[in-house]
């Protein structure tokens, strides 16, 4: 069996548990009827760019195929088989696996009906998977009719079709997904005509990434993408024998690593570019990178994902979180102290009091925010200096008004604004990294902002034990500098510094006067839990300070 999977869901104590969990949802199953996906819903992104409201029925469905599929790996009642009969059905009835957000031309109902995106891919998967793990049980009409489908809204687009992908977790994630597929429920032949055309999107995939294995995506992204990778990866290596093998790559062992370096504290990540800030692991693809590499470490399982934590639903995190949780896996963890990514640009510090953690980089990143020098602060389960990460997704955040949100703008991060002016999009706005060591870091963010507003801005950040020493060297600016941080804790000006908890921001060299606004955003739930409310209030600390064309040093003194 692919992926080494069983007819019967393996019996452990934390198996168990998910499936109490599990079986409650059950319950409530068997007392409702299959809702349809309603066309009301369908078309309100198109009206109105809002993605929740069908999204939330959609993923319902992926809910219900889950808890069936579980039920009947776990329990030999045929009532589960049934219920799992009549969800795939239904799934197999929608008009499209894709999400109305990567509909490209909603009046064209026909390519509407086979657009091929993450979660069309997600959904074949699934449906195949659950069909080679029952295929003794569930009915040959099912089988068929899920083989069928397949074809017709993914294998024959992509084969047929000149069908690319975005060059970040899109290529592991629909690719992938399709070439397990094909393992799956096609011919030895039919893998054949789409291998090439799946390795070249793995190799896009492993190229979104530099050497340093970090994850510009964000947390989450890491374990969406790199996930579907490794799930695509291990069924290759299973299909061929061994022949090919992509964890022998470094660069994959790199990226395998990135988790245990984002990670703050027990499911605090750092919220870099489009990411949550509390992140629950799936525990079978951990499991599976420590067996793969030594280097990997385990976290404790107390902080892994358990039903209903994934809010999307995969069935393929989902099935593995079983089947690769290794119960006698060695739990101890050691703890990196600095993690700094040269070429990406990432730096993590734990001092004995605080974590610090900054980014450069270029405004032009997957899922970009304008952020170069930006950085945080994490204190005893508090954020002091925030990155907001994520806002609610919709049809304007992936569009031309993506930086007018504050999450993505610079004007939502902890870095200067020169005037009123404010960082750049574009590949062509980056920053240098002059330094990085165990004492903290310097960046040259000049061509974060646009070309002539200043002549000269290098970032540099030292760190001590009770916090931070921040300085900003600049020339060549007109008018007036606004040094800004944010942060989601309202703070309180005391004379000539602000206070944050137990924490204090103060200029120690130059004269500014301080103003602080209020600004209110909507962070991504529907995804993950999160410890966040559904509307956040940003706190907008500006040092408003006068610059002009001789280099100077702005000095500020962040500590408890």
């Amino acid at each position: 069996m692919y992926n080494h999977f069983s007819p019967v869901i393996p019996c452990n104590p934390r198996n168990e548990k998910m499936m109490g969990l599990i079986e409650k949802a059950a319950a409530i199953y068997q007392k409702e009827e299959i809702s349809e996906l309603p066309f009301s819903k369908y078309k309100i992104y198109f009206e109105t760019g809002s993605r929740v409201e069908y999204e939330a029925c959609y993923i319902g469905h992926r809910r219900r195929l889950n808890v069936y599929a579980a039920m009947a790996l776990y329990s030999k009642d045929e009532c589960w088989i049934k219920g799992l009969e009549d969800i795939i059905w239904a799934v197999c009835n929608e008009f499209t696996w894709a999400f109305p957000a990567h509909i490209k031309d909603e009046k064209d109902l026909q390519e509407s009906s086979v657009t091929v995106d993450l979660f069309a891919s997600e959904t074949g998967l699934a449906l195949c998977e659950i069909c080679c793990l029952m295929a003794d049980r569930i009915s040959s009409m099912v089988r068929e009719r899920v083989r069928s489908e397949v074809y017709r809204r993914l294998i024959v687009p992509y084969t047929e079709k000149n069908i690319t992908f975005h060059k970040d977790n899109w290529s592991a994630v629909c690719a992938g997904c399709i070439g397990m597929a094909v393992m799956y429920c096609g011919s030895r032949q039919d893998f054949m005509r789409i291998e090439d055309k799946v390795m070249r999107s793995m190799e896009d995939f492993i190229g979104s990434y530099q050497d340093d294995g970090c994850c510009l995506e964000g947390a989450l992204y890491w374990g969406y993408g790199f996930g579907y990778f490794c799930y695509f990866a291990e069924m290759l290596r299973e299909y061929t024998g061994g022949e090919k093998d992509l964890f022998k790559l470094e660069k994959v062992k790199q990226i395998a690593l990135f988790r245990q370096k984002i990670f703050l504290e027990k499911n605090v990540v750092v919220p870099f570019a489009d990411a949550p800030h509390n992140y629950n692991f799936h525990i079978g693809l951990v499991h599976f990178l420590a067996r793969e590499y030594e280097e990997a470490e385990i976290p404790d399982e107390m902080y892994a994902a358990m039903f209903d934590d994934d809010i999307r639903h995969r069935f393929a995190d989902f099935i593995r979180d079983f089947y690769w949780y290794d119960p006698c896996m060695d739990k101890a963890c050691a703890k990196n102290k600095t993690n700094i990514f040269y070429q990406s640009q990432w730096y993590l510090k734990k001092m004995e009091n605080y974590w610090f953690a900054a980014k450069g980089g270029r405004n032009n990143e997957p899922h970009n925010h304008n952020d170069l020098g930006s950085f945080i602060i994490y204190d005893d389960g508090t954020f002091i200096l925030d990155d907001l990460g994520w806002p609610e997704y919709d049809g304007d955040y992936f569009g031309e008004k993506r930086y007018e949100n504050l999450c993505a703008s610079s004007a939502g991060h902890s870095v200067p604004i020169l005037g009123e002016t404010v960082q750049e999009r574009g590949g062509e706005h980056f920053s240098e990294l002059l330094k990085a060591d165990e004492e903290g870091l310097s960046l040259d963010i000049t061509g974060a902002y646009q070309h002539g507003i200043c002549g000269k801005l290098i970032r540099t950040f030292r760190l001590e034990s009770e916090g931070i020493c921040l300085r900003d060297t600049v020339n060549g600016v007109a008018g007036e500098i606004k040094e800004r941080f944010i942060t989601r804790i309202p703070p309180v000006i005391v004379n000539h510094s602000v206070s944050i908890g137990n924490w204090k921001i103060e200029c120690i060299n130059q004269e500014a006067s301080i103003t602080i606004t209020e600004n209110q955003f909507r962070p991504r739930l529907s995804i993950c839990k999160m410890d966040m409310k559904q509307v956040e209030t940003a706190y907008l600390i500006d040092y408003v300070l006068q610059a002009g064309e001789a280099e100077t040093a702005y000095d500020f003194v962040i500590k408890k």
